[in-house]
């Protein structure tokens, strides 16, 4: 997942509009899982109770939070947009403890924090944001994982009881694809020109399409706040890419940050 930024930084310079880049992010993921469980005899299910869980699932982990961070892709760059999925680990811990759904721990809040840390020490210091972005497009950005945090917590409160992680996944994917159906259908954008907006788009889709089987997977097995994790090290790829191949620079501190959210990863992990 943490490829997926810099492809849509590459499809916004080809006029692809962020929320088509969204969905169609979304519906190709979604497809492919489906595919995956026809393959597997393993069927998705149409009642009240998982329409609303694709729905609202879609709507906290795919629809918001992506349509957020792409749209501040082309003024922040790619690498300091992924900022935004370190911090759904401290969000969910917050809010699954405040509803009790996992105990709060001090060796994994010290991990957690110590992420966190790291993130400041990329997005604080001075001169690392690009010289003509607006803060206000970080505060974009930042809106992404409240929206994570949320749904994280909401998938495992509402998990069906008959539900396996295969259908729900491409539920969850194809709920959001709908979701963002409309306001791609009314926008720019919306079919991209050329193979060069084209092939980010599906690339997008073959990425998220394995990337959501392990993360409902890793959700079933270990629940909301061991899943959010995973936001810091889509943030170390975007960051890793977009330094690599698309020529962005984010200051000096950028080594010690990484070691700082790796350290805080291994220490939060060793709780479980």
């Amino acid at each position: 997942m943490g490829l997926v930024p810099p492809l849509a930084k590459l499809a916004a310079a080809h006029g692809v509009s962020a929320p088509a880049f969204a969905f169609w992010q979304a519906l190709g993921g979604g497809l492919g899982i489906t595919l995956a469980c026809r393959a597997r005899s393993q069927r998705m299910l149409w009642n009240r109770r998982h329409l609303r869980y694709y729905a609202l699932s879609g709507l906290t982990g795919i629809t918001l939070p992506n349509l957020l961070v792409y749209l501040a892709i082309p003024h922040l760059g790619a690498g300091l947009a992924s900022v935004a999925y370190t911090f759904p680990p401290l969000f969910t811990m917050a809010v699954a403890a405040a509803l009790g759904v996992e105990p709060l721990s001090w060796r994994r809040s010290a991990g957690i924090l110590l992420g966190f840390l790291g993130t400041l020490m990329i997005a604080l210091p001075e001169g690392s944001l690009p010289p003509a972005a607006s803060p206000l497009w970080l505060f974009v950005a930042l809106g992404a994982p409240l929206s994570l945090a949320a749904g994280n917590i909401y998938r495992s409160r509402a998990w069906p009881p008959e539900g396996q992680p295969l259908p729900l996944a491409a539920g969850m994917l194809l709920g959001g694809a709908a979701e963002l159906l409309p306001l791609t259908a009314s926008l720019d954008g919306a079919i991209p020109a050329g193979s060069g907006g084209l092939l980010p788009l599906i690339a997008a889709g073959a990425l998220t399409a394995p990337a959501y089987m392990m993360f409902l997977e890793l959700q079933r097995r270990a629940g909301p706040v061991y899943l959010s994790q995973c936001g810091f090290i889509i943030a170390l790829t975007g960051l890793a890419v977009g330094g690599l191949l698309l020529g962005e620079y984010y200051g000096p501190w950028l080594w010690a940050a990484v070691l700082t959210i790796f350290v805080g990863v291994a220490l939060s992990n060793g709780a479980r």
